[in-house]
């Protein structure tokens, strides 16, 4: 219900203004014409949208953060203060899922980059005095936050990571944020933290073009390592002027080490044998470059492949890895079709979002243009599917294996995706990339998103339900 004596900032929130937000779209946030929320730069004038079609000009200014607003008042007849919205990928468009949101209670530390340990049940380089987590359609609800004016808020996915500072947040109400540059993650490095990606190219997909339609700004792309998405190309694959070839990458572990997440882009066959020195020849990878792949993998790297990337997984030089699944290969057609399996909470998670974004859409069911059957069977021990091909015969079509495989969740710091399945062959990636990324945001890139961003998340148990990290207390002053 509305309240309409809840005040935001110096002005009245009034009923008739916030009762648009029940109304709006799966995923949609109602309009403003207000300009983006202030940057982190104490001192900083705010001007910001507080909610639809309401703008505020605040004369105040952002305190700094050893200042920052931290009464926790008791409310009356047990309420309490809240902060609530929806985390948004870059785009601004695309619900999160799991993305802890917090209030900062300290300065925030620069995060590590590279193949890390990164295991849940602590926030990365940071303290926070509330936390909490979205929900499979993005919406989070901070309880008792501090109040006040300068009120610094983040959201962050592993190593994404975005803060602002709110205006005012009023003690006792809701405070609901309806403007999405408050709640999504960040287009630049400029904007807050972005992990490391290398990308490989491939002749048969075209998964980079995912990323400029989840928001990531073209800034970010290069070849060199100075972006934060460097570009490889794999067998057939192209890319911006300088690529160099994947063999570089897969055949180094430690420069495979200097990445948060690899993506590797299906190159239309296995690619092993001896290594060609050109960019699409037979060849691109051999046993050095698994074996490399399996050391990044157990150091914490993070690893997403699609069809005939199941090399990693079955050519692995970790046993444990490959027996993780049966995979015959050879990329022969699957049903298109694919059931989630909603027995564990983040695979009910996926069929709730998916139901959220696609709601006509038959629940607990995934349709993609392009799926294979290369895989037949998946180790329970160590492999976490996902959805599996609705054609009566139940073969693994989306699984992911934390690593090393085998290990007790303890010892685990990586991760392992494969999607059997392409996830865009309409779009070319080429040397005027993302130039050629011009189709809609199709159903199979938001399925990839989705394991993307929970790729980069941090390592849990996939049977247990995830949970914010416990709020932190800064240092005594």
């Amino acid at each position: 219900m509305c309240d309409p004596m809840a005040r935001v900032g110096r002005c009245a929130a009034v009923c008739t203004l916030l009762a648009a937000c029940a109304s709006r779209a799966p995923g949609s946030l109602p309009s403003s014409d207000a300009s983006a929320p202030t940057a982190i730069d104490a001192g900083a004038t705010i001007d910001v949208a507080v909610g639809p079609d309401l703008h505020l000009d605040l004369d105040a200014q952002a305190p700094p953060v050893d200042a920052m607003a931290s009464s926790v008042p008791a409310c009356p007849d047990g309420g309490h203060t809240t902060i609530s919205g929806t985390a948004f990928a870059p785009n601004g468009t695309l619900p999160l899922y799991n993305a802890i949101v917090y209030t900062p209670s300290e300065p925030l530390q620069p995060l590590d980059h590279g193949a890390t340990c990164e295991q849940c049940g602590a926030l990365n380089s940071a303290k926070a005095s509330t936390t909490t987590l979205s929900d499979a359609h993005g919406h989070f609800v901070l309880v008792d936050p501090p109040t006040g004016p300068g009120v610094r808020l983040a959201v962050q996915v592993g190593k994404w990571r975005r803060e602002v500072v709110l205006p005012n947040v009023t003690a006792c109400v809701d405070n609901p944020l309806y403007d999405a540059d408050y709640t999504r993650l960040p287009t630049t490095r400029t904007e807050g933290e972005m992990p490391r990606i290398a990308v490989t190219t491939g002749g048969a997909d075209h998964i980079a073009c995912m990323l400029p339609k989840i928001g990531v700004d073209s800034s970010e792309f290069g070849v060199d390592g100075t972006t934060a998405v460097t570009f490889y190309a794999g067998g057939g694959g192209s890319g911006p002027p300088g690529i160099r070839p994947a063999q570089t990458l897969w055949n180094d572990a430690s420069a495979m080490m200097q990445y948060d997440m690899l993506v590797f882009s299906c190159e239309g066959s296995e690619e092993i044998g001896p290594l060609d020195a050109g960019l699409g020849g037979y060849g691109t990878k051999n046993s050095a470059s698994f074996a490399a792949m399996t050391a990044y993998l157990a150091a914490g790297g993070r690893i997403f492949g699609t069809d005939f990337m199941y090399t990693v997984w079955k050519d692995s030089s970790d046993p444990n890895l490959a027996d993780a699944a049966t995979i015959p290969g050879g990329a022969p057609s699957g049903a298109d079709l694919i059931d989630i399996d909603t027995s564990f909470p983040k695979g009910k998670a996926l069929a709730d979002w998916l139901s959220w974004l696609y709601p006509a859409q038959a629940y607990g069911t995934a349709t993609l243009d392009v799926v294979y059957d290369n895989v037949r069977a998946a180790n329970p021990a160590e492999t976490q599917v996902w959805g599996r091909s609705a054609d009566g015969l139940g073969h693994p079509r989306f699984m992911t294996v934390n690593t090393p495989a085998g290990a007790p969740i303890a010892q685990q710091c990586g991760k392992a995706v494969h999607l059997d399945a392409h996830v865009n062959q309409m779009d070319s990636v080429s040397s005027t990339y993302p130039a050629g990324c011009t189709s809609p945001f199709s159903a199979a890139e938001k399925a990839f998103a989705f394991f993307f961003f929970d790729l980069a998340s941090c390592i849990q148990i996939e049977s247990a339900p995830p949970q914010p990290p416990p709020p932190t207390k800064p240092p005594p002053m």
